[in-house]
């Protein structure tokens, strides 16, 4: 109905009112770098020819040139947007393009176009192609348009294999416009080291790792010492690109090709006007390393990786109001949960008024967000943050007050254990050896018709779940290899420390909540909570405090801080409190 009332609208405008007949002339190029009779003056050109011949003036001609767009997505294109409203409108009488995929390389998107163009009232002509609307003429423009998506695909192949092949062959860096920061590209397109910047490199994984500066504090040593952002748009620091210089391995000599893969969002733009994209990470089979040069040693990564994880643990567990001695260290021994650092109102206070505000730990199974009789709420009791801060630092400063039994138990240490975790390790490994075999056995299952497509992704899912889990218990292993043999804590490490805390607890207006928090978190990777039943009173139960780090391996079999403790020497009520 639209359709006929656009054209006799048109006629009526043509007729009575002498309105000109406006032919609009649609030109496209992805890239401003185009020739031949692809180049927007090439196409403008065919389509004045072309709209002559028909009959018009040339000042019936408006021309709507879009430029530097990709021709996947009509719905971000403000071009071609215009065109489709002003057709809407019935401006416009007649569409002249050079060919069917200016509007659209893609099939649907390019009939749309079409339909809706017709629908409105607009003829359509191509330059390069007849276009008629008999049954033929469709069909015809259907193949041709079928034939554009193929080529566009086949374009994306080529594109691909080739920066492939540079990667894996000649070791470019693509696709790389900027070099990361602490990098030149050398003409070959590989990376060479920028000694100036790469200084930088290395202060700014030492302020982070030994200074535990934040990266607003770094930024702003960055600006002070006159490093600028390698792109050069500002002269300001943001805490996303120190964050991406914290995160790379290609400062340990890594560079990863084809690690994401990127989708366009249809119909979104960013605020520059491009295509809206997702990001996500490939299969790591599928990506291609490249050796590069390395700025920083791996174990100066390693510990900014460490530092990143446990600044994201105190930054979101617990309390931001109150500070906590124990906050994201303390984990229950009943369910495995990290405890929260959370307050309790207690009585009123006589003088003011005010219900009073208690600092303390707990388990958040002790009330669980999901319900339902399957949920089991933790056994676990609610502690008095005061008193067990106080009585974790009292250890803390009684391994200090007299250390001499500490050191005779460091210089006797051996690697004990290491020899089990090894053995166990290589169990784990095989059995991931054996699900990899499983995965080339369904493959080839599938290739001789002996289960079909549906189950092979369903067999290659359970089995890459289990390759998955098993992963990351190889993971864990190593890691507790890797610290079992290390020797960080050696015994200079230790007797600095020592004499460090020494010197701080002399002058008790420098131990600060800081410099506690700093000692604990040296001292302490976990300190496990659980609470056992009194069998000779069946109303007490028992607090077993058991540490995990550093402390624990300098008390040794002498840790005192795993021995079983009456709740009342802490000062705990026996009974859940209500918080």
């Amino acid at each position: 109905m639209r359709f006929v009332y656009n054209r006799f609208y048109r006629l009526v405008q043509r007729w009575f009112c002498g309105v000109r007949r406006i032919v609009a002339l649609y030109v496209r190029v992805s890239t401003t770098l185009q020739v031949d009779n692809t180049s927007l003056e090439a196409q403008i050109e065919l389509c004045k020819k072309h709209a002559v011949s028909m009959g018009y003036k040339f000042e019936d001609i408006r021309v709507y040139r879009e430029e530097g767009v990709t021709g996947e997505d009509i719905d971000v294109r403000p071009v071609m947007t215009k065109l489709r409203e002003d057709v809407a409108e019935g401006i416009i009488e007649r569409v002249i393009c050079t060919h069917p995929d200016r509007f659209s390389r893609d099939l649907t998107d390019k009939l749309i176009v079409v339909r809706e163009l017709e629908k409105n009232g607009a003829d359509i002509s191509f330059t390069d192609t007849e276009f008629e609307k008999s049954p033929e003429g469709i069909l015809f423009f259907n193949i041709i348009s079928a034939i554009a998506s193929y080529e566009l695909a086949l374009i994306r192949k080529r594109t691909v294999r080739g920066r492939e092949r540079a990667v894996k062959e000649l070791k470019k860096i693509m696709p790389m416009r900027v070099a990361p920061f602490g990098y030149d590209k050398d003409e070959n397109g590989q990376l060479v080291i920028n000694e100036a910047e790469a200084q930088f490199v290395k202060m700014i994984y030492e302020w982070y790792v030994y200074e535990n500066l934040t990266t607003r504090e770094i930024g702003e040593k960055l600006y002070a010492a006159g490093a600028m952002p390698k792109r050069g748009e500002s002269k300001n620091w943001s805490a996303s690109s120190i964050g991406r210089i914290l995160s790379s391995e290609i400062y340990i000599g890594t560079y990863y090709y084809n690690r994401r893969k990127t989708k366009k969002i249809k119909g979104q733009t960013t605020k520059s006007g491009n295509p809206k994209r997702t990001i996500s990470l490939r299969d790591e089979e599928e990506w291609l390393d490249v050796p590069v040069p390395g700025i920083i040693d791996e174990k100066l990564f390693e510990l900014a990786q460490k530092q990143k994880d446990k600044n994201k643990t105190n930054k979101h567990v617990g309390n931001q109001t109150y500070q906590y001695l124990l906050k994201s260290l303390l984990k229950c021994g009943h369910c495995g949960r990290t405890w929260d650092a959370t307050t309790y109102s207690g009585r009123e206070d006589k003088i003011t008024g005010k219900r009073m505000k208690y600092r303390c730990y707990r388990c958040p199974n002790q009330a669980p967000k999901r319900y339902g009789p399957e949920v089991q709420k933790c056994q676990s009791e609610s502690l008095r943050a005061e008193l067990l801060e106080d009585y974790i630092w009292a250890q803390v400063v009684k391994l200090v007050s007299d250390p001499t039994a500490f050191y005779k138990h460091l210089q006797n240490e051996t690697n004990e254990g290491v020899e089990e975790l090894e053995a166990r390790l290589k169990v784990l490994e095989s059995q991931a050896d054996q699900r990899e075999k499983e995965k080339d056995k369904i493959k080839i299952m599938f290739r001789h018709e002996v289960i079909s497509e549906q189950e092979m992704i369903k067999d290659l899912s359970k089995v890459n779940a289990t390759i998955s889990e098993l992963e990351t218990e190889i993971n864990r292993y190593r890691v507790q290899i890797q610290n079992r043999l290390k020797s960080d804590l050696t015994m200079e490490i230790v007797q600095e420390l020592v004499s460090h805390i020494q010197l701080k607890l002399k002058q008790p207006e420098s131990v600060t909540f800081d410099f506690k928090r700093h000692i604990i978190e040296m001292l302490f990777t976990e300190i496990i909570v659980r609470f056992e039943p009194d069998p000779e009173n069946e109303k007490q139960r028992y607090m077993v405090v058991t540490s995990i780090g550093a402390f624990d391996k300098l008390f040794g079999a002498h840790n005192e801080i795993a021995a079983t403790l009456d709740l009342s020497d802490i000062g705990v009520r026996t009974q859940p409190q209500k918080i």
